[in-house]
């Protein structure tokens, strides 16, 4: 099963949904193989889909939320620039490159494979199809996620954004739960550590 190297490619602690991972990492057109029934890839096919939906959506609200905390100056043109560049299919495709999806996906032995840069809508895709999964696996925790894509991938992206490495964007979890109301509440909501990296 491909989903063990991936789990520590994503290193998250007590990461549980194998099933769902596997199905993230499965490319859609390795779906038309005679080994699955109609029916079968149907169903794979509809999971991927509605978890690349979901993860989309959530990456949206993970980096909106992100941006608007880190700097109050952002006006709204300013915060929808950003997030267009970061959350793009090229960007997103980075981060499933730097997150090892290709090769860790149904199809990385597949000779006819082009190289991801070539095709930005498969892994950005497969990157937030693997989002959906690691909100679901975390308990549908958004701090979780958050902190998760945070430290990934959002921090270094909008470093670069603005064309400076050394950009604080750095959101610890007390100063996240600080901004959104809930000081004080560390002990109760997440043990630091516990599952990020």
């Amino acid at each position: 099963m491909r989903s063990y190297p991936a789990k520590q490619a994503i290193a998250l602690h007590d990461f549980n949904r194998d099933d769902l991972l596997t199905i993230a990492l499965t490319d859609p057109s390795d779906l038309n193989h005679p080994e699955f029934s109609k029916v079968e890839r149907e169903n794979l096919e509809s999971v991927y889909r509605r978890l690349a939906f979901f993860g989309d959506a959530l990456f949206d609200a993970v980096l909106a939320d992100y941006l608007f905390n880190i700097n109050q100056n952002l006006t709204k043109e300013d915060l929808d620039d950003w997030r267009q560049d970061i959350a793009s299919r090229e960007s997103l495709t980075e981060f499933a490159i730097d997150l090892g999806l290709p090769r860790f996906s149904s199809s990385c032995n597949k000779k006819s494979r082009k190289p991801p840069e070539e095709e930005p809508r498969v892994w950005a895709e497969m990157f937030e199809a693997v989002v959906g999964v690691i909100f679901i696996d975390r308990g549908r925790d958004f701090l979780k996620l958050s902190t998760w894509l945070g430290n990934r991938f959002i921090r270094n992206a909008i470093g670069a954004y603005v064309g400076d490495p050394d950009y604080d964007t750095t959101v610890t979890t007390a100063d996240y739960l600080d901004m959104i109301g809930l000081e004080g509440s560390l002990g109760s909501v997440w043990v630091p550590g516990d599952d990020d990296d």
